[in-house]
């Protein structure tokens, strides 16, 4: 698949700015052309958009955010063509946020659908996805079942459980400074982790829907991924063989699909990411507040 990144020249950018650092140069592929997106105006990427463009996804500078990462292993597993925009922050253009006023991203533009034909919020963009590539590409894709009304309700399910439980009980543990409070606060990230273990267990594996690898294996990907490094780094912690067998090998299924090796950083620079926060102090007042 041919995917054209168009990458930004930073005016400015602030090491604060959520899951903003550089990526492996080997999960890139740079097309000659290139936007210059200031803070305040700059170039209109929609506007530059090759109007044969299927998809633009908007991304942070250097594209390192997890929410971002679930979009683009989704695309990539739909084989979707896309054009990858980064944006300034924090201070988003004026442009995007005509476009997206929350200034989120992931943010996804179907050019041939219109100037404002724009989504955001992983999970909506990635169900959206599904969706185009079964109703307009007629794929047969299963990564959203089209026909099972309660196979997708599960799934918006766990992916609930993820964002609003299990992301914070990780995030809690990773920036604790108080060691007196590490083992209660392990045992809850640990207890919020048991639910995806009890599923590995009753499907039989090897991912979330048993043989199929779907929204609900993507949506929970990039934050296992990050809680593997982190905290083996910070707290000298890596999930217990013993007590999650099923869910260490999901994980290193996972990690074996081209979709998640071509948008996944190395492990030096997940560190060199949430360095920024956790020497900082940073009090994570929402998860994807970028």
């Amino acid at each position: 698949m041919n995917i054209l990144i168009i990458g930004t020249l930073l005016s400015s950018f602030n090491p604060a700015n959520a899951f903003a650092s550089a990526s492996s140069p080997n999960n890139r592929v740079f097309s000659p052309r290139s936007i210059l997106t200031r803070l305040h105006g700059g170039y209109d990427a929609t506007i530059g958009a090759d109007p044969s463009t299927p998809l633009q996804l908007f991304v942070l500078p250097q594209n390192t955010c997890p929410y971002v990462q679930r979009t683009h292993i989704t695309l990539r597993e739909l084989n979707i063509p896309f054009d990858m925009v980064e944006v300034t922050g924090p201070t988003k253009p004026d442009w995007f946020l005509k476009i997206n006023p929350r200034g989120k991203v992931p943010a996804l533009r179907i050019p041939s659908l219109g100037y404002d034909a724009v989504l955001y919020e992983s999970a909506i963009c990635n169900e959206f996805l599904c969706d185009y590539a079964s109703m307009t590409l007629c794929q047969n894709q299963n990564l959203m079942p089209p026909s099972d009304p309660l196979l997708r309700a599960k799934i918006r399910l766990w992916n609930d459980h993820c964002d609003n439980i299990f992301a914070k009980t990780q995030f809690t543990f990773l920036m604790n400074k108080d060691e007196s409070n590490d083992a209660s606060l392990r045992a809850d990230m640990e207890n919020a982790l048991l639910m995806y273990e009890e599923i590995l267990a009753d499907c039989g594996g090897p991912y979330l829907l048993g043989d199929h690898f779907s929204l609900a294996d993507i949506h929970l990907f990039p934050f296992i991924q990050r809680m593997t490094v982190t905290l083996k780094h910070w707290k000298g912690y890596e999930l217990p063989g013993e007590k999650f067998p099923k869910l260490l090998s999901w994980f290193e299924n996972c990690s074996k699909r081209e979709s998640v090796k071509q948008s996944s950083m190395e492990e030096n620079k997940i560190i060199e990411v949430y360095k920024r926060f956790v020497e900082a102090d940073y009090k994570f007042g929402g998860l994807n507040t970028n």
